[in-house]
């Protein structure tokens, strides 16, 4: 059980414990939690983490430099010793913190009555999904481990009120007792540049392209295969189209076998997991989003933002959608999406007048809505202080 963290953190304000599996920067999570960190005043809340699963492109020494402390555990619940090692981190260091925040929902049942049987008392669940996992028998699994959640004394946190009505049901929702934190981001970050457009097209030799593109994980709730199956019928018709994929993952082999089997690899540009999602943005034409599920869709908000068109699954919450969004089923719904994206095409015309309108009015639909980030970020440091 490892403290690694900088000598000198802060003491004189209250500590937030969360509890993760990864500090990698490829999970969304950990990029919504780095969000809220860097926003609130961390003189009066401060930060530190507990994970289970170590990786080497972590956000490990940023967390150093905002003043955070890290533990590493075993994964909770997968030997005795890990429940020993549970215990003896809450007897430690129990007393240092205000409240804990749990992001990994299922390991609720554990976490709760642990910290609390130390005297950690204020919890919080935060639901980021609208599944309970990608694989049946897991899902099976943590649904019958959040039973228990309903009637658990815990402050019930979700990204979405679809999230909400997932985890916790549509009577609590309603009843007021879901508190609705949304994936929040720097709008300003992501507004519509035309300079840095121009400049990256030319870079990577993308004039005169149709560039659709896709940020996320390499993984099945993403849904890659029906991204890849809809680019390849698009290629078909429009050739100078340009597939642009951000993001690592497990499946990212089997991708690649797949777009040399559709002999479209000359056209699907790899970009791998960046910092610079909104730089690469601006190059974006039109935006597909086919996931199978999501909690709220932080990409869809970056991408809007940035004046994209955007498709996307209607597993995607409609929360998302700043009105700039195009909802299509999954099932046998191959060429609605195809057809969807060649009419986009066909009515393209590169109006960079036009698109910084359109990142203009979402922003300012962000703002009129409240889930910028300095709003949602503020609000969580308040809920934090208060309560």
């Amino acid at each position: 059980m490892a403290d690694n963290t900088q000598e000198g953190a802060q003491t004189d304000c209250i500590r937030v414990l969360h509890f993760v599996s990864t500090l990698s920067r490829g999970s969304g999570v950990m990029s919504v939690i780095m969000n809220y960190y860097r926003h609130i005043e961390r003189d009066k809340v401060q930060f530190d983490f507990l994970h289970f699963i170590a990786c080497e492109d972590s956000y490990m020494e940023e967390i150093r430099e905002l003043g955070g402390k890290i533990y590493c555990i075993d994964k909770p619940g997968s030997s005795f010793q890990s429940i020993k090692q549970l215990n003896s981190f809450f007897r430690l260091h129990a007393g240092e913190y205000t409240w804990l925040h749990n992001h990994e929902v299922y390991l609720t049942f554990l976490l709760s009555p642990i910290a609390k049987r130390y005297g950690l008392e204020k919890f919080i669940v935060h639901c980021h999904a609208t599944k309970y996992s990608d694989k049946t028998l897991n899902a099976v699994r943590n649904q019958i481990l959040c039973l228990p959640i309903r009637f658990m004394k815990v402050e019930r946190f979700a990204c979405s009120e679809a999230a909400g009505k997932f985890l916790y049901g549509e009577k609590m929702l309603k009843a007021g007792k879901v508190f609705i934190m949304h994936n929040a981001i720097d709008c300003e970050k992501f507004r519509f540049r035309p300079e840095v457009r121009e400049r990256l097209r030319k870079e990577m030799g993308l004039d005169g392209k149709f560039v659709i593109g896709h940020v996320g994980r390499f993984e099945r709730q993403k849904n890659h295969e029906f991204l890849i199956e809809v680019f390849a019928e698009v290629k078909k018709r429009r050739p100078e189209s340009i597939l642009l994929l951000v993001g690592q993952g497990s499946l990212e082999s089997k991708i690649k076998y797949m777009v040399v089997e559709k002999n479209v690899e000359k056209n699907v540009v790899y970009l791998g997991q960046r910092d610079d999602v909104a730089d690469l943005l601006q190059i974006i034409d039109l935006f597909l989003l086919p996931s199978r599920f999501e909690g709220l869709g932080i990409v869809l908000f970056e991408a809007q933002t940035a004046g994209i068109q955007c498709m996307v699954s209607n597993y995607v919450p409609k929360e998302s959608s700043l009105g700039n969004v195009m909802y299509l089923p999954l099932k046998n719904a191959k060429f609605s999406w195809v057809n969807g994206a060649l009419k986009k095409i066909k009515t393209f015309d590169n109006d960079l007048l036009s698109r910084s309108i359109v990142s203009d009015n979402a922003i300012q639909k962000m703002n009129k809505k409240g889930i910028t980030l300095q709003q949602q970020a503020k609000k969580l440091q308040r809920l934090y202080l208060v309560n």
